[in-house]
């Protein structure tokens, strides 16, 4: 693990590290292949590895280029837009009852697993939703609390029961994702093992999974029996860049062809201004550090509100641009629920009062200052948001001491809660019920700052069992008053997510919203001539 400061971290990209930094990246492999008449579109993602693409264990917005192309779901959204209109995709078509508990599958017959593991089945289904649903698997397995059974009535039907209505439950089985939703081959799992398939994944999508290469890259090779259709392109390439800059000059010397920008407005005017197509998608990216009470002096409630009022939002958006609106509230407002500023008492919302945080602090027993230690990730905007905090917090007399490490072992470490402070953007379907039930269930694998309260997991409960989305927004405003009282969590920022691609990659639609992180190439996807 490397130490960093804001010092260090400024002059890090040294002309020699620069130059290393981006021979090592800038490899022949994709020259190489293109020359031969391969249609393969390159994108580099900001993660130095990955550590699993298996989508019903842990994994994050690395491997969503990867496993939302192999994998799918039994519904999906329409192309480019994120909303309630779900399309069909491995189910051609469902019902509802009329109780909202219940719903159907009929699945779309014929469809085959990569790697000659048969067709698709209900089967299927059930295995994988019965993995996601059990704890000592998943860690998704709080999402489908409300699932009460997975019933294979025939080959291609398959029936789930609900302990109660949910008018968001198809966003649960959905191909485009963060999280869960993906179905997986039981045959493949039966056959090769659940470790073997942790990044070796079968999928039924556009593309099958070719190569793996650590720390370089993964290759997906076109589906030419897929159901949608014979897929545009050859070949994608997902490779491993962390450094912002040597991903900006690979994509200007063509090497690769997209990239998820820095969070960095001057790097998004400069690369629009080289004539680089810029894609500006929701729903927001909600940036909250998590305060872990399991350590102390965390457990303090006046040093976790000297935290919050240390944190400056607004020095977070000059540093991240217009991307970046500072969080007053606690959740980003095109998610359902999601209480206003107004819905906070004054002393509840975010603000920036170094002073009372000094305060605090003495009233605390610290007045001569605290020091902690945490890991944070290598990955730009995780690693420029935290330095910066890092200066906020020691004005108020908080040291922190940054170690930095890659980004698939920087989320290993933060679901073992060994971090006192846990940088995580979050996005899922713009439902805040979702943030709320992943990150303050009590035993929820995102629950990072250790809050349990029985009573706060009665209300999600209710929340969840509400028919009325009018009784559920009051209900979520009410849980994050809780949450905010608790002062467990700081809201930093919201942001946009900056994709960028060259002007001859087309996707085969409008990019408007999306809850995977990076592109995400379909079979429509093509290279202009």
């Amino acid at each position: 693990m490397t130490g960093i400061t804001r010092r260090k971290f400024g002059t890090s990209f040294g002309a020699g590290l620069f130059a290393a930094g981006v021979a090592s990246w800038l490899a022949p492999y994709e020259a190489r292949a293109q020359s031969g008449g391969t249609k393969r579109v390159t994108h580099a993602i900001s993660a130095g590895d990955i550590s699993s693409l298996d989508p019903t264990l842990a994994w994050v917005s690395a491997e969503v280029p990867i496993n939302t192309v192999v994998m799918e779901g039994l519904v999906s959204y329409p192309p480019g837009t994120i909303s309630t209109e779900f399309v069909p995709a491995l189910a051609e078509r469902w019902t509802v009852s009329e109780d909202g508990r219940t719903y159907t599958f009929m699945l779309r017959k014929g469809v085959q697993w990569h790697h000659n593991f048969g067709e698709f089945t209900a089967d299927d289904v059930k295995f994988s939703l019965d993995r996601y649903r059990d704890p000592n698997v998943s860690p998704w397995s709080s999402s489908y609390v409300n699932v009460t059974g997975i019933e294979v009535v025939d080959p291609h039907t398959v029936k789930v029961s609900l302990k109660s209505p949910d008018p968001f439950f198809l966003a649960s089985v959905a191909t485009d994702t963060e999280s869960v939703g993906l179905m997986v081959c039981k045959k493949a799992f039966e056959t090769r093992g659940a470790s073997a398939m942790r990044l070796s994944p079968v999928g039924t999508g556009p593309f099958s999974f070719k190569e793996y290469v650590p720390k370089d890259r993964v290759v997906m090779v076109r589906n030419d029996g897929y159901w949608a259709g014979k897929p545009h392109l050859d070949e994608v390439v997902v490779r491993f860049m962390p450094s912002s800059a040597a991903r900006e000059l690979a994509l200007r010397t063509g090497e690769i062809d997209s990239i998820r920008a820095a969070l960095d407005g001057q790097v998004i005017d400069r690369l629009t201004k080289q004539g680089f197509l810029i894609d500006s998608k929701g729903p927001e990216i909600n940036w909250w550090l998590h305060v872990n009470t399991r350590m102390k002096p965390l457990d303090d409630i006046r040093v976790r509100k000297a935290i919050s009022l240390a944190i400056n939002g607004a020095d977070l958006r000059t540093l991240l641009g217009p991307v970046a609106t500072p969080a007053i509230a606690m959740v980003g407002l095109s998610y359902f629920g999601a209480a206003p500023p107004e819905a906070f008492p004054e002393a509840l919302r975010r603000r920036h009062d170094p002073e009372t945080a000094k305060k605090l602090l003495a009233e605390a027993g610290h007045g001569g200052g605290l020091k902690l230690s945490m890991v944070i990730s290598e990955r730009d905007d995780y690693r420029q948001m935290m330095v910066l905090m890092q200066d906020q917090l020691k004005r108020v007399g908080i040291e922190v001491e940054l170690n930095k490490v890659d980004h698939a072992f920087y989320h290993s470490q933060i679901v073992k809660h060994v971090n006192p402070l846990i940088l995580f953007g979050d996005i899922t379907y713009p439902n805040t019920e979702i943030l709320l039930t992943r990150a303050f269930r009590t035993g929820a694998t995102r629950n990072f700052s250790g809050f349990s309260d029985p009573a706060f997991d009665a209300l999600l409960d209710k929340i969840a069992a509400s028919p009325s989305l009018d009784e559920r927004r009051s209900l979520l405003h009410q849980a994050q008053l809780a949450v905010a009282e608790q002062a467990i969590l700081v809201p930093t920022v919201f942001t946009g997510q900056p994709l960028v691609r060259n002007k001859r990659v087309d996707l085969g639609y409008q990019l408007k919203s999306s809850l995977a992180l990076e592109y995400r190439y379909t079979h429509l996807a093509r290279l202009a001539s």
